[in-house]
């Protein structure tokens, strides 16, 4: 990680169905089967911003068999672990360009605790994450405490302010950026959609603002990060 003053820009950036065909849920999908169609109600809920993120975790204790132990997630990730075509190829530019890469989701700090131990997932500097899984790793990461989607912009502001970045990116898919985005317009970040669905275009039209740029589009068959596209995004609007 660079010191305090050394990032040109800051990208905090969702995971689940915006770098990775993944949802934060799908691990216990994996598990117990038998509540797919449970869990696939309650992430639409609160991605479409029916349900808060903290209600979603509340109904998924109640319905859980059991715990989530590292063997469960280890083989989930071997069997299940992916990112789009040109993720792991953006995160790995961003590191290597003085741009601070953050991953910002309601998806679980196991999940990365165990995708990195195992280098399923390149460096990161910065993980918001939901502690709703997590286990007792010793790893040389900073992760951040995710309870709600409202913590996605205070979180960004803790990174952003901690190392004076002025040039602030934000990627998102679905509704539940939306406060995020609506944040970042307020403080002159740049929006960027990532295989954007129509719940993340309803939540900002409804608060009067635009995202300012689309990578991607979730309706496509095969998905793929156009990585030199962000790169151009990001490049194009970075100021002294």
């Amino acid at each position: 990680m660079m010191n305090i003053n050394s990032y040109r820009a800051l990208v905090s950036s969702d995971w689940n169905e915006c770098l990775s065909p993944s949802r934060p849920f799908d691990p216990l999908v994996f598990l117990f089967p038998e509540l797919e169609d449970r869990l696939k109600e309650i992430f639409l809920a609160y991605t479409s911003n029916h349900i808060s993120y903290a209600r979603a975790l509340e109904l998924i204790k109640q319905m859980m068999p059991g715990p989530i132990s590292r063997g469960d997630m280890d083989k989930y990730l071997y069997e299940k672990f992916s990112l789009y075509p040109g993720a792991d190829e953006f995160i790995k530019w961003c590191r290597e360009n003085q741009v601070l890469f953050m991953i910002n989701t309601t998806g679980w700090i196991g999940y990365f605790q165990r995708a990195i131990q195992l280098k399923l997932i390149p460096p990161v500097d910065y993980i918001s994450a939901s502690p709703f899984i997590e286990f007792s790793e010793s790893l040389n990461l900073s992760f951040l405490y995710l309870y709600d989607i409202y913590d996605k912009p205070v979180n960004t502001k803790k990174v952003m302010d901690k190392f004076k970045i002025k040039n602030v990116f934000l990627i998102g898919d679905s509704g539940g950026d939306g406060p995020h985005f609506e944040w970042g317009k307020k403080n002159n970040c740049v929006l960027i959609g990532c295989m954007t669905k129509p719940s993340l275009k309803s939540y900002c039209e409804k608060k009067g603002f635009s995202i300012d740029y689309f990578v991607g589009n979730s309706e496509d068959r095969e998905l793929i990060l156009d990585v030199n596209e962000l790169i151009y995004i990001i490049e194009n609007n970075i100021t002294s």
